[in-house]
């Protein structure tokens, strides 16, 4: 009786035991994710020089709206000149050393980016290039955000960069080459491009890139790995952009990352309606109807897109933001039977009438996505 006894005892012992250790692992997995968490956010598009681009500040606002409910502690910084680029650099550096080895560090960057000689630099805004040689002078490099994060030795780092829209400096001898470089990131970083090596990214025709776009819906999906998250952005921007645009990233990540522990599951659609449904600007809720065109506000859109055409004919000054261009009654109609229809033969039809047309443009695009 006694050995039965003990052998209970040392059972009910030895469960206490595992009992302790797995909640000790739960605590560890959990703190995984309960550091501090830093980020700076950066949207450079009103270039002086070398071509403004039109969505870089709505992107970084965006991704720093979402980041500050995952946590973070957002600093945000637009339209940036090179020392101020390189001073906001230098000081998330130092936070990062100040937070300690738990702490989480974030870099988003949205504006011209290019590269050379293998290396990438990251354009300020008050960049100018006539030679090649004054690209060290005027650009910021990559490679010094990731020295100044890797130098927190920090469990976990995340660089982000959208910074592919074009090159700039295109008709400069040596800097023929598209896209950005590969780069070699330090153990527990994350980095990701809006688009492949050597790519172009897309400046997008509404308020954000296609990439951050689907970054910020992906990110705020509760529990996903951050793996899961930028292999969604991926399926997101392929489709969205027929295959013109490929994300990529590389992870040398030691620890799991997810940006969102709780919340709801974001409705993508309601999301973007959101952002849609009271503007003046035809080419946001024509990506509206393109990503849902069958969705539950798709017919609340077209009654918007009518009425922006109708306010827009009446009032030149405001013609849809496109080319100061009022249309006529038959060209809007045409334009519209085109959205409808979907039809790439009622898209040839209107450019065959109005070639220079007020929604040329957006004919134009919507048939080389069709192609």
């Amino acid at each position: 009786m006694k050995a039965l006894v003990y052998s209970q005892e040392c059972l009910w012992r030895l469960m206490i035991l595992i009992v302790t250790l797995l909640v000790l692992w739960s605590n560890a997995v959990t703190a995984n994710n309960d550091g501090p968490r830093v980020a700076l956010v950066v949207g450079n598009a009103d270039y002086a020089q070398i071509g403004a681009l039109d969505n870089p500040e709505n992107d970084a606002s965006l991704i720093g709206s979402v980041l500050e409910v995952a946590g973070f502690e957002v600093t945000y910084l637009f339209n940036a000149t090179q020392s101020e680029l390189e001073a906001a650099i230098v000081e998330l550096g130092r936070t990062l050393r100040a937070r300690g080895p738990e702490t989480t560090g974030l870099f988003y960057f949205a504006g011209h980016g290019v590269q050379s000689r293998g290396k990438n630099f990251l354009m300020p805004v008050d960049a100018a290039l006539s030679d090649e040689a004054e690209l060290d002078l005027v650009g910021v490099q990559a490679d010094v955000v990731l020295r100044q994060m890797g130098s927190a030795k920090n469990r976990t780092n995340i660089v982000i960069l959208d910074a592919c829209r074009n090159n700039p400096f295109a008709d400069v001898q040596g800097m023929d080459a598209n896209g950005l470089a590969k780069m070699n990131p330090s153990p527990g970083t994350f980095l990701s491009y809006a688009t492949g090596p050597g790519d172009v990214a897309l400046d997008g025709l509404g308020q954000n890139s296609p990439f951050t776009a689907a970054l910020a819906a992906e990110m705020q999906r509760p529990g996903q790995a951050i793996e899961k998250v930028f292999r969604e952005v991926r399926i997101r921007v392929v489709e969205e952009t027929r295959g013109i645009q490929t994300p990529w990233d590389t992870s040398l990540l030691t620890s799991d990352f997810v940006f969102s522990e709780e919340g709801a599951i974001p409705d993508a659609e309601a999301l973007l309606w959101a952002e849609v449904r009271d503007t003046d600007n035809v080419r946001d809720i024509v990506r509206f109807l393109r990503n849902h065109p069958t969705g539950r506000h798709a017919a609340d859109a077209r009654v918007r897109l009518n009425q922006t055409i109708r306010v827009a004919s009446a009032e030149p000054s405001r013609a849809l933001r496109l080319q100061g261009v009022t249309p006529d009654l038959r060209e809007r109609n045409l334009f519209l039977q085109a959205l409808q229809s979907g039809s790439r033969q009622d898209f040839e039809t209107y450019l065959l009438a109005f070639p220079n047309g007020v929604y040329a443009e957006l004919v134009n695009l919507e048939l080389e996505a069709m192609r």
